[in-house]
């Protein structure tokens, strides 16, 4: 058994069914039993229903019993001989006797209606001086008043009587069968008649009342009472019926278990039920049932009744159960009427129809089960081979074409049928994914052709055949190789394009662009070529069937053909209509699988192109950098090839597949990339005042003013009458100096590698000194060097300057998107100074070592984090995925004092080590440095040893970086040959490198 779920498309969105689905076996064994089910239930149901109405016959005549006897017993054969009885006691001389003794005269009609009627509790009587007369007989029930009743005590009277005084006097009097008096006894007259229900009603009313049930003051238990006031309106007279009692006979009429019978009052009281009329509370007092003590099937039924509903099988539910109700009323006449409610559970009164539908279901699910085996093992027999079919189409989608167990062969002929397409469909997905597999792990687009063509070859039953494509123009096939099969064992030759194009098939297939079949006789070889003769190795080959499909791009054009050929015998098979289909599908598939490759080879291309376009452009950005893009990974893929070749040390094992050498070509050229934003004139920067020109001039001119200063004053003095010859030799003093001055500038604007205290002071000293400036220097400069100058107040003209000035125009503020995106990413460790540049004139002047401020050398290192976050927004693939680690770790140093992040040798590969290596040498040994000279091999080398004792360079990649030699071949090749010094200091130059 399974389960799917099919989308369905409804209204926009899609809903999903689900569905259930069974064997072969489990359906035939389902519609077998759903035939004997159907059977079965049909016959069961048509027996249940004839049983359920012979029942529900039986049960209106059971029903039909049970109210006449009810209403005979509690209505008709006790309610009416009471009523006439209170009647006629009332009107008698009984209720007119003042004395007990008058009172006893009467004990024997009194006990015949005690005798008769069982139901009757006891005959009561009750005068308006607060006389009270009451007989009970004892067989039934012990008279409460009168509880110590002698054994053969039959009737019990209790009396109390007024004397003229008004003392009331109570007695007990036993009686035996024969009304023989047997004890006589006093007790307390606490009774007054007056107060009870009965007698209250009685004297409210001219005709017979029927009290509402209540407790009895001595027993407790629930009664009712007819009586009936005499004429003169002073007695009264009742019989108190015993409602429990009325209740135990209900209970014994009752049809079934779970019926309901109650006799209730008109409006609603309830007079008697099978279920008792009291309730016991929790705190364990007892009081009367009332309606809402009842159960919901009855107060369902008294609603019936008090819309009008009356008679036998009224249907109703009460929310659980369905019921049939009878409600029949006492039909007495008078204004005291009592109802008869009887509720009947319909499925008791189906129980036998049910126990019938029951053991027929029984007997039913017994032939199910003895058959369900034989259906079972016969469904099994014919789904033998449908189960060996799902098993092989599972084996298909996981991609499983091993033939397993044995051919399937089945007596059902669709069956049959179906089992050998799937053995053909298996075949030929094998076939596909097998050409597909070679299609996509084969990466080297010469290797992939002859992988494609073996495959072919392997899979579609042919002996021999060759793929050629077109050349890039698409006029001339290229080279290409013809396979054969021999002895399961292929072999392949070259071909050249002319023996192709001029073998009769292929060609027609290229020149009218469809696929051509044509079988070459052994006996007529016109047109075939020699690369044909393998076919005929075997003197039996009768012919070769060859077939030339051309191969097309999504485009339709042109990529090339594939040739097949089969060799076949005399009275042999050749190429059949569907191994032909077969062949096309797999041309097809081949021609997408070699365009895909073409147009990835062409994207790769064209990415590498791009990438040396960027690091020829960052070259020429700067003249004197040029070629360090170019010469790094030279450099670079020279460490590489060592670091392979090396079988001893710690790179030992190092190697790199194809993935590694193309992550290693990209990473060299694109390891400087961050360069494209760094300005050319801090790149450039020659001279220390250097920005876009060299401000050295702004300087020289203030100092030509001094001089033209000292030359008026001096010629002033003349004219105030001083002394030729003092004022000529004060002149060339002051000239000298100014002179001397200039030229001390102008050194310190060359930079150096130091420049000592006593310089600094002097500078300071000289750029001390004031010129007058009479122009307004915000006049004719840009907005932004204005915007600069504004921060703070121009003095009034004319105005003494320093002669070299660090101005507030001069610092340029960072703005928000001079700093790393995102705020500042924690990866890099450099300290971002907080101005972009400060063009402070002594700020420049003062640099220790070099031309660059600390603005200016940040700016110039920030090109490696530049160079990171442009690698890291390229979408690389997984392959190139190290690409940005490999390329922007060349500034890091092993002991973890390099930038921008701070590594360390053990949080660097080793392409990213040699990457660092390969840069410092050749910047080194660069020739277009504008800030610095050339370095010779051996000084090169000489300052890399002090890397590598400081713990800048990997020790290990340097050792094997001279041991292979690659200074010497670099410097063959990429440097000029005075460059080349090794040959005069490799002696003095080793032992320095080894002991460091």
């Amino acid at each position: 058994m399974g389960d799917s779920t099919t989308p369905k498309k409804n209204k926009g969105f899609r809903r999903f069914e689900f569905k259930l689905r069974f064997g072969f076996q489990q359906h035939m064994a389902m519609l077998f039993s759903a035939l004997v089910l159907v059977t079965g239930l049909t016959l069961a149901l048509a027996g249940y229903r004839m049983v359920a109405e012979t029942v529900i016959s039986a049960n209106d005549k059971l029903v039909h019993q049970v109210t006449e006897k009810v209403m005979a017993q509690a209505v008709h054969g006790a309610r009416r001989p009471v009523q006439l009885f209170v009647d006629t006691m009332a009107k008698g001389a009984l209720i007119e006797a003042h004395t007990l003794d008058e009172r006893l005269a009467y004990l024997r009609p009194i006990r015949a209606i005690l005798d008769a009627y069982p139901l009757v509790d006891s005959i009561v009587f009750g005068y308006d001086n607060g006389d009270f007369l009451e007989a009970r007989l004892l067989s039934a029930n012990a008279n409460p008043n009168c509880p110590e009743a002698p054994d053969e005590s039959a009737l019990a009277v209790f009396s109390i009587e007024a004397d003229k005084n008004g003392k009331r006097t109570g007695e007990c009097l036993f009686f035996d069968d024969e009304l023989r008096l047997l004890l006589r006894s006093s007790r307390t007259a606490n009774y007054d008649p007056r107060t009870r229900p009965w007698y209250r009603e009685a004297m409210q009313t001219d005709g017979l009342i029927l009290t509402q049930p209540y407790s009895h003051p001595s027993s407790g238990q629930t009664i009712t009472a007819f009586a009936r006031k005499n004429h003169d309106g002073n007695a009264a007279v009742g019989i108190i019926t015993n409602l429990s009692q009325l209740s135990d006979m209900l209970a014994r009429n009752l049809p079934s278990k779970a019926s309901h019978l109650v006799l209730l009052r008109s409006d609603g009281t309830l007079v008697a039920a099978d279920d008792g009329i009291v309730v016991r509370e929790k705190s364990g007092a007892v009081r009367p049932r009332t309606s809402d003590d009842l159960p919901a099937v009855i107060k369902r039924g008294m609603e019936a009744y008090q819309i009008g509903l009356r008679g036998k099988g009224i249907d109703i539910n009460d929310g659980q159960r369905d019921w049939t109700l009878t409600l029949e009323e006492s039909g007495a006449g008078d204004d005291i009427n009592s109802v008869m409610l009887l509720a009947i559970p319909k499925d008791e009164t189906l129980a036998n129809a049910v126990i019938f539908l029951r053991h027929t279901i029984l007997i039913m699910a017994g032939i199910l089960i003895l058959s369900i085996p034989l259906v079972w093992i016969v469904a099994k027999r014919v789904s033998s081979p449908l189960r060996m079919l799902t098993d092989k189409v599972q084996r298909i989608q996981q991609f499983c074409f091993e033939e397993r167990g044995h051919p399937i062969d089945s007596g059902i002929e669709e069956i049959q049928a179906l089992a050998d397409g799937i053995d053909r469909m298996r075949d030929n997905t094998a076939k596909f994914l097998a050409i597909t597999q070679a299609i996509s792990v084969e990466r080297n687009f010469d290797v992939l052709l002859e992988s494609v063509l073996n495959k072919i070859l392997e899979v579609t039953d042919v002996d021999g055949g060759t793929l050629a494509l077109l050349s890039n123009n698409g006029g001339l096939l290229k080279d290409s190789r013809v396979c054969w099969i021999k002895e399961r064992e292929m072999q392949c030759a070259p071909v050249s394009h002319e023996e192709l194009e001029s073998t009769l098939p292929i060609g027609e297939a290229l020149l009218n662009g469809t696929a051509v079949r044509t079988a070459i006789e052994r006996a007529n070889r016109n047109g075939a070529a020699d690369f044909l003769t393998p076919g005929f190795a075997d003197a039996h080959i009768a012919r070769i069937d060859a077939i030339c499909i051309p191969l097309r791009d999504r485009m339709g054009e042109r990529l090339g053909v594939l040739a097949l050929f089969k060799a076949v015998r005399p009275g042999g098979a050749g190429l059949q209509a569907q191994q032909v289909s077969f062949i096309e599908a797999a041309a097809s598939t081949a021609a997408i699988a070699l365009e895909n490759q073409s147009l990835i080879e062409a994207q790769r291309e064209l990415r590498d192109a791009l990438i040396h376009i960027l690091a020829g452009a960052i070259d020429a950005k700067s003249p004197d950098t040029g070629g360090h893009c170019q010469r790094v990974p030279v450099l670079f893929q020279m460490l590489l090839h060592a670091a392979c070749d090396t079988r001893e040390g710690p790179l030992k094992d190092f190697t790199l597949n194809e993935d590694g050498w193309e992550e290693a070509k990209l990473a060299g050229w694109l390891h400087d990339c961050g360069k494209i934003t760094t300005p050319e004139y801090v790149m450039d920067k020659a001279t220390k005042l250097e920005t876009l020109y060299d401000r050295i001039h702004e300087v020289r001119t203030r100092f030509e003013v001094l001089k033209r200063d000292a030359e008026i004053a001096s010629l002033r003095a003349l004219l105030d009458g001083a002394d030729a010859a003092d004022e000529q030799r004060k002149l060339n003093e002051a000239l000298r100096a100014l002179d001397d001055d200039f030229a001390f500038v102008a050194a310190c604007n060359a930079g150096g590698e130091s420049m000592s205290d006593t310089a600094v002071e002097r500078l300071a000293a000289i750029g001390g000194r004031t010129w007058l400036r009479t122009l307004d220097k915000q006049l004719g400069v840009s907005r932004a060097e204005r915007a600069r100058m504004d921060r703070t107040t121009a003095p009034a003209l004319p105005v003494l300057e320093s002669l070299l000035m660090d101005c507030p125009e001069h610092i340029v503020e960072r703005g928000e998107k001079d700093f790393i995106p995102t705020g500042g990413d924690q990866r890099f460790t450099i300290k971002t100074p907080s101005a972009l540049y400060n063009r402070g004139e002594l700020y420049n002047l003062r640099i220790q070592r070099g031309t660059l401020t600390e603005e200016e050398r940040y700016k110039i290192n920030d090109h490696i984090t530049q160079t990171i976050l442009m690698l890291e927004q390229l979408p690389l693939p997984r392959h190139l995925r190290n690409v940005p680690d490999i390329a922007a770790s060349h500034h890091e140093t092993m002991d973890g004092k390099g930038y921008p992040r701070g590594l360390k040798r053990e949080d660097m590969s080793w392409s990213a080590r040699m990457m660092a290596i390969a840069d410092i040498f050749e910047a080194l040994t660069a020739s277009d440095r504008p800030y610095k000279s050339s370095k010779t091999l051996s000084e090169a080398l000489k300052i890399m040893d002090g890397f590598k004792a400081r713990n800048h360079i990997d020790p290990d990649l340097y050792e094997l970086f001279l041991q292979s030699d690659i200074p010497q071949r670099y410097a063959a090749q990429h440097l000029p040959p005075e460059q080349n010094d090794l040959h005069e200091s490799t002696a003095s130059a080793a032992p320095e490198r080894s002991a460091a």
